[in-house]
């Protein structure tokens, strides 16, 4: 038996057909009804699914919180499925920034499920969305979880798959997706470890490759034309000119390679707005992320 969550004397809010998202309804074999706990609007938009496997390397589970934490901070929504490893980073990195993430899943959203997760399913359900398509009280069972990728790629305008070895469970949702009309990207990895194996056979299919953000920029440029001009301004953020922000992190740079916690230790600003400017001058062209560390673009 699965712990109860708090929420549990809450009912959760019903949503039928009628009222799902265009793209949900239009997949194949959609959910009959769906349980939402939250306050997040199912339909607010453009988002994008991350997944991985649940048993991730460290550097899989940074890489996933910190492309997280950039796609929350741009003012997309992070989908996800509440899982250990790379789900669980994922929806961190998108609340670190004060962020709007959905979390799909297996079981009823009274029941907290890897039980590790459980301060993490409270803030979701606080300050996200949590959506599954099982009512009250229903276990976590083994087939639940493959049924609700079809949901977390359906509600999503992209998959990026983060880390997954051949045989994870996370290459059935980009089968979905890819069934979905949905873009896929992947993340590569070490090849020695084997952990991203399954990404590279991904890539080999035809996947889009990501190990940035730009990547996902240059293939959809419409999301990004979605969320322009309505960027988050978190509370607290320093109220600086975007051009100050971009010539401090410029500056900083200049004396070479830069990881994250030294940008921070050094940036007059907070984590937010360091986030949302690292992506911006990203996007733009002036300095590139290479696995953990930015430095200056060489033109």
């Amino acid at each position: 038996m699965m712990p109860p969550s708090p929420l549990s004397k809450s009912a959760p809010r019903r949503l039928n057909p009628d009222g799902f998202p265009r793209e949900l309804r239009e997949i194949a074999s959609p959910p009959k009804q769906l349980y939402l706990v939250g306050e997040l609007d199912l339909g607010v938009g453009p988002k994008i699914a991350m997944v991985g496997s649940r048993a991730a390397s460290w550097h899989g589970l940074q890489f996933a919180e910190q492309l997280a934490r950039q796609l929350a901070a741009l003012g997309f929504v992070v989908v996800s499925g509440l899982a250990r490893g790379i789900d669980a980073a994922s929806h961190r990195g998108a609340l670190a920034v004060g962020g709007q993430t959905i979390a799909v899943l297996g079981q009823g959203c009274d029941v907290v499920y890897p039980k590790q997760n459980q301060a993490l399913f409270q803030e979701i359900a606080s300050r996200g969305l949590l959506v599954s398509e099982y009512s009250n009280q229903t276990e976590p069972l083994p087939y639940h979880f493959p049924a609700r990728n079809r949901i977390i790629t359906g509600l999503s305008d992209a998959l990026i798959v983060v880390e997954a070895r051949t045989r994870s469970g996370s290459l059935i949702s980009a089968k979905l997706a890819l069934e979905q009309g949905r873009e896929v990207f992947a993340v590569p990895g070490p090849v020695v470890a084997g952990a991203a194996s399954g990404c590279h056979e991904l890539i080999r299919q035809g996947a889009h490759l990501m190990d940035s953000i730009t990547d996902l920029y240059r293939e959809m440029p419409q999301l990004f034309e979605q969320i322009k001009g309505n960027l988050p301004v978190p509370d607290g953020s320093r109220a600086l000119p975007l051009a100050d922000h971009h010539q401090e992190l410029l500056a900083l740079l200049t004396a070479g390679p830069m990881v994250f916690s030294e940008l921070l230790a050094n940036f007059d600003g907070s984590i937010d707005a360091l986030v949302r400017e690292l992506a911006n001058l990203e996007l733009s062209g002036r300095i590139e992320h290479l696995g953990t560390v930015y430095q200056l673009r060489v033109r």
